[in-house]
């Protein structure tokens, strides 16, 4: 299933697929996301790694956010780019 990086809301919590914390959603671009990430590095996620977005309309007890395909420590792990 692919995801519309439209409905990604800069903002957004970012979770892993085993539902820990990654980050915030710092900017939304075609192809990948920013995330600020509290005591690492932020990073561009592709979108390719993200499973689904939470909209707040599917739960009204649920924060709107993102969920990737990996688990919330591997992020470090990918070798995905950095800004700057």
């Amino acid at each position: 299933m692919s995801v519309d990086p439209r409905q990604i809301q800069v903002g957004m919590g970012v979770v892993g697929i085993d539902g820990d914390e990654v980050g915030t959603v710092k900017e939304v671009r075609a192809t990948e996301i920013l995330v600020d990430r509290r005591f690492a590095r932020d990073v561009y996620v592709p979108v390719e790694a993200i499973q689904a977005i939470v909209d707040a309309s599917a739960s009204h007890a649920v924060d709107p956010h993102v969920v990737l395909t990996i688990r919330a420590d591997s992020v470090g792990d990918m070798g995905w780019r950095h800004p700057g």
